[in-house]
């Protein structure tokens, strides 16, 4: 092979050299797009799903507030139920509670949405009674005034809670002010206070400080419940009260029920 011959044949072996490398930089380009395709495929399916659940939700809270809209025999709008509010399945959930009982006698700790709208299901029914605790004056101004302003005084009540120190078996806890807390026996009690930012799992007190005071039949009503702090709180009141079956509802933010087993 003459000179000639083998600088053909370097030049054609760096040709093919660099036409591998171009191939492969062809088939890492293609494994790329397929890559990025399969991350579009995959976001485009999780976008479907979530659309598909917002729009059962959605189509769910509409059937909710419909129902809390018969329920409550209300003329005008009733009170917005987003943000920090009881949602429309929650809000409905204890309505329905009410009616059931035929009346209840309510204790709620934090005030809102949910207080106004059971004084309305109480006051359509002809029985029972609201009372709120309320650590925050400007909430509980807010609140009596919606009670106010659609004549639900006698069946609606929010009382000024502030938090104070509680002792639980020696352990110090921030909650409302015990003695201020109604001396009638509680049916339903709401647990949606104190708010996370005033310490550590803050709602746990309601059941030790009040357990004592529910009727045979009680139900407690945790919101939040999808919250580290409330799934905490929830396991801890199940293991002191026995006699309490637990029950997790499928809610936007989460919701434990405790049923007292009446004997």
């Amino acid at each position: 092979m003459g000179p000639s011959d083998r600088m053909l044949l370097i030049e054609l072996t760096e040709r093919l050299k660099g036409l591998g490398e171009a191939v492969a930089g062809v088939r890492e380009a293609q494994a790329g797009i397929d890559r990025r395709l399969d991350a579009i495929e995959a976001e485009a399916r999780a976008d479907r799903k979530a659309a598909k659940a917002a729009a059962r939700t959605g189509y769910a809270q509409v059937e909710d507030l419909l129902a809390l809209y018969h329920l409550t025999g209300a003329r005008g709008a009733l009170p917005r139920m987003r943000g920090w509010a009881a949602g429309p399945e929650l809000t409905r959930f204890l309505a329905e509670e009410v009616v059931a009982r035929g009346g209840a006698r309510v204790l709620e700790c934090g005030s809102g949405t949910s207080t106004v709208v059971l004084a309305l299901v109480s006051r359509a029914i002809g029985s029972g009674q609201v009372t709120a605790l309320e650590h925050d004056p400007h909430y509980a101004a807010q609140t009596r005034a919606e009670l106010e302003s659609r004549g639900l005084g006698g069946w609606g009540r929010v009382v000024d809670a502030p938090l104070t120190d509680v002792d639980l078996g020696g352990e110090i806890w921030r909650w409302y002010d015990p003695s201020l807390l109604p001396l009638n026996e509680i049916e339903l009690l709401l647990v949606d206070g104190p708010p996370a930012q005033t310490g550590p799992q803050a709602r746990f007190p309601a059941l030790p400080v009040l357990a004592e005071r529910l009727a045979k039949d009680a139900l407690v009503v945790l919101d939040d419940a999808d919250r580290p702090d409330e799934r905490a709180i929830a396991a801890r009141w199940a293991d002191a009260h026995p006699d309490f079956t637990v029950e997790r509802l499928p809610h936007e933010r989460g919701t434990v029920v405790l049923r007292r087993n009446a004997s």
